[in-house]
């Protein structure tokens, strides 16, 4: 059984554990990586309309953190395009139970894009901090890993949020002539090209 926390005692608690979480991705994977504010959201547009959580626990089924990785192989970058949100973006999503952020960005990676990654570094680490509408936003941790390509052929799946958009509606490599304007990440991405 859940216990309720107080509103202000969960969102200190889910801050604890971002830090906690972004300190390890990057001791284990950067010597002097990118830090950046939080960055203020909204709940995803197709995840239903979720209260402020009650506790850590309810707020860890919802969205425990974040792993996303920037894929170059031989000059391009690789990217999706999300049936949900205008632009482009790098493959990357949701944390699964037990896992490190930098394996959720290997897994989804090869999820979202068919291809096999390894991860090589941290482009940046740092939190989302989401608005459910309490006193608090609640922070979510979220490391954007910078990776190669080991494998794999690219392909959009076949999957459809809850709203029944495409998750990905398409794959593409990207050379720096050809980096779409609405690219996320746009300018640190041309760094690494």
């Amino acid at each position: 059984m859940v216990v309720s926390e107080d509103p202000e005692t969960v969102a200190e608690r889910l801050r604890e554990r971002a830090r906690r979480l972004r300190e390890r991705a990057v001791a284990e994977h950067a010597d002097d990586p990118l830090m950046l504010d939080p960055q203020p959201i909204d709940p995803p547009p197709h995840a239903t309309d979720d209260p402020f959580p009650s506790s850590v626990e309810e707020q860890l089924d919802r969205l425990p953190g974040v792993g996303g990785l920037v894929v170059i192989d031989d000059g391009r970058v690789l990217g999706v395009k999300q049936g949900y949100r205008d632009g482009w973006t790098n493959p990357g999503g949701a944390q699964d139970p037990g896992e490190s952020l930098a394996e959720t960005a290997v897994r989804e990676t090869r999820e979202e894009t068919n291809i096999e990654a390894e991860v090589t570094g941290v482009l940046y680490a740092r939190d989302f901090a989401i608005d459910y509408g309490g006193p608090e936003r609640v922070h979510v941790p979220l490391v954007v890993f910078t990776g190669r390509r080991v494998g794999g052929s690219r392909a959009a799946p076949l999957v459809r949020v809850s709203s029944g958009e495409p998750e990905i509606e398409d794959v593409r490599w990207f050379d720096a002539e050809s980096l779409p304007a609405d690219f996320r990440d746009r300018e640190l991405i041309l760094e690494l090209l």
